[in-house]
């Protein structure tokens, strides 16, 4: 598989109500599903309009959070929080647009789909961004394989003849050769 096949298109976001476009994938931090939320970095100047009243959370999962509420800036349809203080577990949403998962249509950028509604209550969003705990699985996992094959490196370099003394290798391959040492 190449490059260009393993990272998607852009996802393209439009208010539910009107259809204007009011953000993208490109900004992307994260999606919560105890929230059913996508929470973005930035959208287009001029799309959402930012309400100068706080508000806090008095139950759910942000239970306890302060926020300011943003809408559509074209039909004022309301579209998600910023959230200015959170609880511990939604540090990573403080001051990013967290768009509510049912306000948003979105479609793929270079797909022939139409315009999908907003997600059925039942959507996992686990599935579209993982959560930081499945990124540490996956990094975990990939550390696994990266010294696999190095141990395969290592073994074709010894029937190869070459030298694999610590003395010749660089930084980088050291700490793998200690790392691996450690595993063992």
């Amino acid at each position: 598989m190449d490059d260009e096949s393993a990272i998607p298109p852009p996802v393209v976001f439009q208010c539910a109500s009107c259809l204007v476009i009011v953000a993208d994938s490109l900004s992307w931090v994260r999606a919560t599903s105890e929230l059913r939320t996508i929470t973005l970095a930035s959208a287009p100047e001029g799309t959402i309009s930012v309400s100068d009243t706080l508000s806090t959370s008095h139950d759910g999962h942000d239970l306890g959070s302060t926020y300011a509420s943003f809408a559509c800036a074209n039909c004022s349809a309301v579209l998600g929080k910023i959230y200015r203080t959170t609880p511990r577990h939604l540090d990573d949403l403080r001051d990013y647009l967290t768009f509510d998962a049912a306000a948003l249509k979105n479609y793929q950028v270079g797909t022939e789909e139409p315009a999908r509604g907003p997600l059925p209550a039942d959507a996992d969003l686990d599935i579209l961004k993982p959560e930081p705990n499945a990124l540490a699985q996956r990094l975990a996992i990939m550390e696994t394989v990266i010294m696999a094959m190095h141990d395969e490196i290592e073994s074709l370099k010894s029937a190869l003849g070459s030298s694999t003394d610590d003395s010749s290798l660089s930084e980088n391959a050291k700490a793998v050769n200690a790392a691996r040492r450690r595993k063992r």
